[in-house]
């Protein structure tokens, strides 16, 4: 039987230069590989760049703010209670458009949680080494 109290204050925290923040609620590790979930706060202007999941569904519900997102080929704006969904093989990107606040679910959990520490690590911009890095490592392609 697995069991675990997350307060946000405690959980494992990644902030960026420019004021993003991803605190790690629930770990592939937590829940067996079954889910990954992150509590996202976007400084207005921030995001992610076009890409794409080999292998796992991405959902991303908005709790304030204002995010818009590209995915496939149809551009939506999300505001808060509304959920988008991407699943493996779409591409997808995202812009706040405002400061805004998210909660991230990905499931599979593990690849994407483990790529979100590497990028939010990064000291410089993502590379083409980078790029090749994250699709071999993560399943995760990074398009742009």
């Amino acid at each position: 039987m697995r069991y675990k109290f997350v307060r946000s204050q405690d959980a494992e925290t990644y902030g960026q230069t420019g004021g993003d923040t991803n605190v790690f609620l629930a770990t592939g590790a937590d829940t067996d590989g079954r889910v990954s979930i992150y509590d996202s706060r976007l400084i207005a202007g921030n995001g992610a760049p076009l890409h794409y999941h080999l292998i796992d569904d991405e959902i991303f519900y908005i709790i304030s703010g204002r995010v818009e997102f590209g995915i496939d080929d149809q551009v939506v704006v999300a505001a808060p209670g509304d959920l988008v969904i991407a699943g493996p093989l779409v591409p997808r990107r995202f812009r706040a458009l405002e400061d805004s606040h998210m909660l991230v679910v990905n499931a599979p959990g593990g690849p994407s949680e483990r790529f979100l520490r590497d990028v939010m690590t990064l000291d410089q911009p993502i590379s083409a080494v980078d790029r090749e890095r994250f699709a071999k490592e993560y399943g995760i392609h990074v398009v742009e």
